[in-house]
């Protein structure tokens, strides 16, 4: 049976008449998939285009599209203002574009932009079902992929961004930036153009949400999510196909004939301002006023498609530039010759094959692009035998494209004297040098179209685990089984459980991590259970656990194993009174010396510990300063009773005679432990990890990434499952 895929963006691939009828077209994304030759059952799910009110017959439309396995998504006139003209494009759009400046913010079009979100996973899962692939492409749709998440569904669900993702300190701009953040999160695999939209990307997960990643990968969500730069192809089939065609000659002719004689520099783009055309127009005016001869030989046709018509922003882009294009044309044509041509409006795929053959020079130069297919369509349709010569492509380093395209001339937008003398270099290029360049990039294009492209990512998405195996909160619960299985035999177990990163989540400040109201009973309850004994085995000091779990019947164990209060009663022992401190003063001078020259950081001292604390630093400047530190400390401490460890946002010195590791081992003998669970999320934890306790049976757990000798994996909300599925296995 064919794994389902249901394709999921903002527009369907769909064309409705005047008369309601509905048609498949073959644009955007419908293009890109033509050549993949995916062999799963496709569906599309998406908006049909036109405000709901303006359909007479929803329910018909609806009906037809599903018989072409399409699923529209209805949206009011007052949602698409909202949703698609404001937030998607008025605030999100420039954002990502770096366009500061153009973003606006509204809370109605925020409300807006949730809401149709949460409409697009309404009409999913009225038609997913188990094991179905779901591929969310851009940025319309951010928030889908956490919506989807929050379902019982084993769905595989995988996001694509096909803009660019800023840095971070422009998102950090929109005032609903971690929201967006956790909502792509949702996805299993995440996808982006290139390596610098996955850097930035993991470099705002960084600062605004506190995740680190790898270059690949973050564990988020008790579960792996992939991260991957895959930069999209052309339609390489569809052009292929256009040259193919028995008329193809006949419209080369015409163009042909149209140009007489003259060299053609070609530039298509969607009138957007991110695409720079202004710009480019200032370009070509500084170019024909710098090299008169050429301005009877050259022909400048702009092929800009209109974008958002009736969007005041829009209009006045498209009377600035045809007054730009009058300008030019005034100063430097002559009887029967402009030496630019505006032509507003799109060309059939085969005319614009045509006008890529013949181009002699094509010229790409957005401000800003998530990729650019017109720089890879024109490479792809350049033929010797069409046009004669080799042509040259002009590209813009702002572009996506870029980074593959390095055989392009390429240059800063901005600087139309650079793009100027680019167009003068490319026209007197030698046909060897032409020939080189083009076919460097040629061959890469063609093998890497956009039929590979989504055929990779979908057999990415594919080998995503099953949601049983692959969410490590669902090996908890029959972990909690298995424990109170051997409780019920007559077992006695023990709970050893690290505090901070295992039963409350990190924030910046370490004294607002108190616990959550249904914790200090959850624990309470497993502690009063006979032949159950529960401690709490933390590197916070005795005076904050005796606050916040004090009175609970649980042990507590502070300062990773140098204190502790036997069933929260009594005073608090020394598990070790022969452990040597005097190092401190010598360690803390350093530690304070550094959170002098670190903006964000403090230190803490503890009886048996100092530690210098960096979680509200700079991210990459705090890491930076914290392995400075360690090979600092590590060079003092040599002769030392102590050791250095670096932990979630600290750098530790503590006491060699103390660890959680020998705590535990105390506590499993003084209980006569028979089964015992552990869990904890950083290097002190794995002194527990690795005990090999006589005559119990042990299991250990590592709470978020990294490598560990613990059994299993899981995240704080896998700890809060696996205690509830005890308590509740207890009470059976």
């Amino acid at each position: 049976m064919k794994k389902r895929l249901l394709m999921v963006s903002n527009r369907l691939p769909v064309k409705i008449a005047a008369d309601g009828t509905a048609t498949r077209t073959a644009g955007g994304l419908a293009s890109a998939l033509e050549g993949a030759e995916l062999e799963n059952e496709q569906i599309w799910v998406g908006w049909p285009g036109g405000a709901e009110e303006e359909f007479d017959d929803p329910e018909a439309i609806s009906k037809q599209l599903n018989e072409q396995n399409t699923w529209p998504v209805f949206l009011s006139q007052a949602e698409l203002d909202g949703f698609y003209e404001g937030y998607a494009n008025s605030t999100l759009w420039p954002i990502l574009h770096y366009m500061v400046e153009r973003a606006k913010f509204s809370q109605e079009w925020w409300d807006s932009y949730k809401a149709v979100n949460q409409k697009f996973a309404d009409v999913i899962l009225s038609i997913a079902q188990d094991g179905d692939m779901i591929w969310i492409h851009d940025y319309h749709l951010f928030l889908l992929p956490e919506l989807l998440r929050g379902t019982n569904m084993n769905l595989r669900v995988g996001f694509f961004l096909h803009t660019p993702f800023c840095s971070s300190e422009v998102f950090r701009v929109l005032p609903h930036r971690a929201e967006l953040l956790r909502g792509v999160l949702g996805a299993d695999i995440i996808g982006f153009h290139t390596s610098s939209y996955l850097r930035h990307f993991r470099s705002t997960l960084l600062r605004v949400l506190g995740k680190e990643s790898e270059m690949d990968s973050i564990w988020y969500g008790g579960r792996e999510v992939r991260l991957l730069a895959a930069p999209i192809g052309h339609n390489h089939l569809g052009f292929q196909k256009c040259m193919e065609r028995e008329d193809f000659g006949e419209i080369v002719a015409e163009h042909r004939e149209e140009l007489n004689g003259k060299r053609l520099v070609l530039s298509v783009e969607r009138l957007d301002y991110t695409k720079g055309v202004p710009q480019k127009l200032t370009a070509i005016h500084r170019f024909l006023k710098d090299n008169p001869e050429w301005c009877d030989e050259v022909i400048f046709v702009l092929i800009s498609v209109p974008s958002r018509q009736g969007v005041e922003e829009y209009d006045q882009l498209t009377e600035e530039v045809q007054r730009a294009v009058g300008a030019i044309n005034g100063e430097f044509g002559s009887v029967g010759h402009s030496p630019v041509q505006f032509l507003h409006r799109g060309f059939p795929p085969a005319d614009l094959a045509a006008l890529y053959a013949l181009s002699e020079l094509c010229l790409v130069t957005p401000l800003r692009d998530g990729m650019n297919l017109v720089a890879k369509e024109f490479l792809d349709c350049q033929r010797e035998e069409i046009a004669g010569r080799p042509g040259v492509l002009i590209l813009s380093e702002l572009a996506g494209a870029a980074e593959e395209l390095s055989n392009a001339i390429q240059v800063n937008p901005h600087n139309t004297e650079e793009v100027a003398d680019a167009i003068a270099r490319a026209l007197e290029m030698p046909d060897e040098e032409r020939k080189f360049r083009i076919e460097a990039m040629q061959r890469r294009l063609r093998l890497r179209h956009s039929g590979p492209w989504a055929q990779s990512f979908v057999e990415d998405l594919e080998k995503v685990p099953a949601r049983e195996q692959r969410v490590a909160v669902f090996e908890m619960v029959p972990l909690a089984k298995e424990i109170a299985e051997r409780w019920r035999k007559g077992a006695t177990v023990g709970l050893f459980l690290d505090y901070d990163g295992t039963l409350r989540e990190f924030v910046d400040k370490p004294e607002d991590a108190i616990p959550d109201s249904e914790l200090p009973p959850l624990l309470k309850s497993l502690g009063d259970t006979e032949r159950l004994n529960v401690g709490i085995v933390s590197g916070r000091p005795p005076s904050f656990l005796e606050k916040h779990l004090g009175g609970l019947g649980l042990s507590l164990v502070g300062e990773h194993g140098y204190r502790w209060l036997n069933e929260g009663k009594g005073e608090w022992e020394l598990f070790n009174p022969h452990v040597d401190t005097e190092w401190r003063e010598q360690i803390r001078e350093h530690l304070e010396q550094a959170a002098l020259l670190t903006p964000g950081t403090h230190v803490e001292e503890k009886q048996s510990a100092v530690v210098w604390h960096y979680r509200k630093a700079e991210p990459e400047f705090g890491l930076w300063r914290a392995r400075g530190l360690l090979d600092e400390l590590t060079s003092m401490a040599a002769n030392l009773p102590v050791t250095v460890h670096h932990g979630k946002k600290i750098v530790e010195v503590s006491s060699l005679q103390v660890s959680k590791g020998a705590a535990v081992d105390h506590l499993m003998k003084y209980w006569h432990t028979d089964v015992a669970f552990a869990a904890g999320d950083d290097q002190t934890d794995e002194t527990m990890f690795s005990l090999v306790p006589d005559g119990a049976d042990f299991y250990t757990v590592k709470v978020g990434a990294g490598t560990t000798r613990a059994k299993y994996r899981t995240d704080t909300s896998g700890v809060r499952v696996f205690l509830e599925s005890l308590q509740h296995e207890l009470s059976l």
